[in-house]
Order: structure tokens, then sequence, then C-alpha cells
């Protein structure tokens, strides 16, 4: 291996040693040290940022709202993006050509029409509730998970499918029984794209809830800078806590996310 090849393998290593790696560490010892512990590597550690937490019960509702949205977000998005992704890849029908759109809407700034959903969320009678969170996390990651599950289905081969058709399914029938069980791996490789963009989502639940009982992690995050200053502790003890759930479900999915993953892109 050439010296210019060692030389840029480690600047790479350096790069995701400093942009990533330290930054984490520096969070959980944060967390683990008081306010006026300046070490790199702390001597004394202390668990009394995680006691605070727990301290009143807020930081459970915090976590507790941050799961009712996430899981809702995924028990409402998955139907839409399976009929949606299925149909996109396996009927013909006016307009499909410009299904493309999809992926632009993604790129849209939330903050662009949060105006105008916050007037809809109060017509509709939802404001101050998990319901609206749940009801644009819901709009917003669609068109990708449509996106992503066509994607799916069209790696499964048609024929399949026919011959269910022949032996007298319907297309429906055809859909739960035949193509469903065999996208399972890319349909949790979205279940976990959805619930962790919901699980970190800010923006929603700070427009479209007021009560600090409706706060969800990242919004209760915002709550340890105050006029007096910082709790630097307690927000990074919040913070991998925080990062815990998203990355038990992903541990605990990952063959068939990364199975998943693999389908998708190789059609």
């Amino acid at each position: 291996m050439s010296r210019t090849r060692w030389i840029l393998i480690w600047i790479g290593v350096l790069f995701i040693v400093v942009m990533i790696i330290f930054p984490l560490y520096w969070g959980v010892r944060t967390a683990l040290v008081d306010n006026y512990n300046r070490q790199l590597i702390p001597t004394e550690l202390t668990l009394d940022n995680y006691r605070f937490l727990f301290q009143g019960g807020r930081f459970v509702s915090n976590v507790r709202n941050s799961l009712i949205v996430s899981i809702g977000s995924v028990i409402t998005t998955l139907p839409l993006a399976l009929l949606g992704g299925y149909a996109l890849a396996r009927f013909d029908f006016p307009g499909k050509r410009f299904s493309i759109i999809l992926l632009v809407l993604p790129l849209l700034p939330a903050i662009a029409v949060l105006v105008a959903l916050i007037m809809y969320v109060r017509m509709l009678g939802l404001y101050n509730t998990l319901y609206a969170v749940i009801l644009a996390v819901t709009v917003f990651n669609s068109p990708f998970a449509v996106w992503m599950v066509r994607g799916f289905m069209l790696s499964i081969p048609r024929e399949i499918e026919e011959a269910a058709l022949i032996d007298g399914c319907g297309p429906l029938a055809a859909l739960f029984r035949i193509a469903l069980p065999l996208a399972a791996p890319g349909l949790i490789a979205v279940s976990i794209f959805i619930l962790i963009s919901a699980w970190n989502n800010y923006l929603f639940s700070f427009a479209f809830t007021t009560s600090t009982p409706l706060q969800v992690l990242p919004a209760a995050l915002l709550g340890y800078i105050t006029a007096w200053g910082t709790n630097y502790g307690g927000m990074n003890a919040a913070a991998t806590v925080a990062m815990l759930p998203p990355l038990i479900f992903f541990l605990a999915f990952q063959k068939w996310f990364i199975q998943g993953m693999l389908t998708g892109s190789t059609k």
C-alpha cells in the first residue's frame, strides 16, 4: 500500500474520531461528572445527573410521549407506505410517471409550511395533542417511506403473485399473503427509518403542543438551558438516555434492517 494511501486512511480515521466518536465520548463523560469538572479523562464519576432526571417524573413523561409519537407514527405511516409502494410497483395508472415527485416532497422544509399546518391542526381540533404531532410526522415521512417500499416490492418477482392470482387470490390477498411476508425485511427497514425520524423530531412537538406534560424528549432537552445558565450534566444525561431506545430497536432488528436495505438497493 502506498504512503499516500496510508495517509488518506489515517486522515479519514482521524476525521471520524474527531467528528463522531469524541463528541459522543464527551457527552457521556459530561453526564457522569459534575458541572465544574473539565478533565479530559475524569478521575471521579457520579450518577447525580441521572438521579436528577428521574426526580418528579417529568423526564419519564417525556420518554413516554416520545414513545407514543414514535410508535404511533410507525403504525400510521407503515400501512400507507405498504399500499402506496405496492401500487407503484405493480399497477399502471394515469400519472404514475410523476411519482418521482414523492422524492421531492420530503425536501420541502417543514418550517416553510408550519404556519399553515398549525392552522389546519387547529381546524381539526387537534392542537395541543400528541395526535397532531403523529399526523405531521406521518405526512412528512410517508413520501419517502412509499418510495422505499416500492423498491422492495420491485425486488420481489412478479411471477410469484401472478401464480397466486391464477389460483384465485385477489390483489389484496396476493399482497398480504405473498408480497407482505417476502417484503418483511424491507418493511422493518422502513419502520426503523420512521421510528428514528419521529423520535428525533423537535419542530412538530414544539409547534403543535404548548403544555409541559406533552413535551417529547427533544423539546424537553431545551429545558436545561435557562437564563441562569445551562445544566450540561443534566442535558447530556438526558441525551444519552434518549439515544438508547432507537439504538436498542436497531440492534434488535439490525439483521432484517441490513437485509431490507440491501434488497431495496439492488433493484
